[in-house]
């Protein structure tokens, strides 16, 4: 039975919330969502026009004042942020019996064993699933489609806005090589500047090293990061509960 994983990514949730609770925050381009620019904290999330000044989430409020300080800051509920989840969360359930919310604007679908019902592509189930979940819920999302859980959710992250994208078995090396090192899970800015210094910055250099020379670059992680960068990943899905709080 071959793994088929949808990963569901909701635009900008934080931030679509609030315009849907507050009338007047729909005409603001340049919003940003985490508390009010007075306050400390860090950001949940930015409009598409913020973050063209480069916002982006977990930045500290300070900062995103400092790097847009004409753009409209908002603190959001949790509340409301979980109703909307949860209304998101109701949609997809009628589409796959397991769905994991892998956070409050994050999901996974498990499609195994579906090649005889969809045997060419998932894209036209992805696209009524993101069609559904705007016309039920009022939010937009993107949808990667992987064999794995990894694959599937940096296809959705190439996919946003609103995209779908679909990498089928067999093309994760190809889909994997033209980004760099930083886009693969567990990399965060800190390592990538590290190994960047040591010459490596995209995947494909991964690729074509072979471990034992990997190793004596970058010691105990080479092997995890070899195994990602050939596009390995988990493929089983588990239920769980929601989250019951932001970070």
């Amino acid at each position: 039975m071959s793994a088929r994983i949808l990963h569901v990514d909701l635009d900008a949730f934080f931030v679509e919330v609030c315009r849907q609770r507050q009338p007047e925050l729909r005409g603001v381009e340049l919003l940003v969502v985490g508390g009010r620019r007075d306050q400390r904290g860090v950001v949940q999330s930015a409009s598409y026009g913020a973050r063209k000044f480069g916002i982006h989430a977990g930045m500290p409020i300070a900062q995103a004042v400092r790097l847009c300080p004409a753009a409209t800051f908002f603190q959001g509920s949790f509340i409301h942020y979980r109703d909307a989840s949860r209304a998101v969360r109701a949609v997809l359930q009628r589409f796959s019996p397991t769905v994991v919310m892998a956070s409050l604007d994050e999901a996974y679908l498990d499609f195994a064993g579906t090649d005889r019902l969809y045997p060419v592509s998932l894209l036209p189930v992805a696209e009524r699933i993101r069609d559904t979940v705007r016309e039920e819920t009022g939010l937009d999302c993107s949808i990667g489609i992987g064999p794995n859980r990894m694959i599937a959710k940096l296809a959705s992250d190439c996919a946003k806005p609103r995209g779908l994208m679909e990498v089928r078995a067999g093309w994760e090396e190809g889909f994997l090589a033209g980004l760099p090192l930083s886009a693969l899970p567990g990399i965060g800015p800190k390592t990538a500047a590290r190994w960047a210094v040591l010459g490596l910055t995209d995947v494909y250099q991964v690729q074509r090293m072979e471990e034992p020379a990997l190793a004596q670059l970058l010691g105990g992680d080479a092997r995890g990061l070899k195994r990602r960068a050939h596009g390995h990943g988990g493929s089983t899905l588990r239920g769980q509960r929601l989250p019951k709080s932001v970070s």
